[in-house]
């Protein structure tokens, strides 16, 4: 196995990978064991460990996650989209881009998701990431940033160590929709919350490149907005 020592070229080619994971390559636990203690050093608030982790590798365990995560998709992203559902038209519909190449973009993502949702008990390996603190009572303000700040730089970094190792994975958040079905089937400790799942595996090929993204002269302002 090669690392990608270049942090800048890790950071830059760290992408969303669904269909170029490979299925047929087992990951050895040493390394998911490596890039976990690795993604154990970041941040994490007030110094209080209340990430838990759960990794999959078994299809029995899988395909139960994989039957709820279909669910998912039809009841948030099907389903709405073929009812014409006003919020999710507008946050999914390659329609509704303005230019031809966004509308392209968004039917590849949206193929690629699907794809992912089509596949997911054939993956690898499935770190599900959990939280035992308790959920915060608003999305916004008060214990959420805590909340949620302690462990999605856990996932980044986790992401990071995988990319360097040539491996893939996806943020896979909709998880959270069956989150209480999830942690059943993981079985989970009381006051246990599933947060997400993180897909992994050998990528068939790595010449990942940077993302599409605007200039930043339209997301930065300087010392006031």
């Amino acid at each position: 196995m090669k690392l990608i020592a270049d942090v800048d070229d890790v950071l830059n080619t760290t992408r969303a990978v669904r269909r170029r994971l490979d299925f047929e390559r087992k990951v050895e636990r040493e390394v998911i064991e490596e890039c976990l203690l690795m993604a154990q050093q970041a941040s994490v608030g007030s110094n209080k460990e209340d990430w838990r982790f759960v990794v999959v590798t078994e299809l029995e365990v899988k395909s139960k996650i994989a039957d709820l995560y279909r669910q998912v998709w039809e009841e948030t992203v099907s389903n709405p989209l073929a009812a014409g559902e006003a919020a999710t038209v507008a946050r999914l519909s390659p329609s509704m881009r303005e230019t031809e190449e966004d509308k392209q973009r968004q039917i590849k993502i949206l193929e690629g998701v699907k794809y992912l949702v089509d596949n997911l008990e054939e993956v690898p390996g499935i770190l599900f990431a959990c939280s035992s603190a308790p959920t915060p009572r608003k999305p916004m303000g008060g214990s959420a940033s805590g909340y949620y700040g302690s462990i999605f730089p856990f996932i980044w970094s986790f992401q990071l160590a995988l990319r360097s190792r040539g491996l893939g994975s996806v943020l896979a958040t909709a998880i959270a929709h069956k989150a209480a079905a999830a942690a059943r089937v993981l079985n989970l400790p009381e006051g246990c919350h599933v947060v997400a799942m993180i897909p992994f595996a050998y990528t068939q090929g790595t010449d990942f490149i940077r993302g599409a993204r605007g200039p930043l002269t339209e997301i930065v302002r300087w010392e006031k907005w």
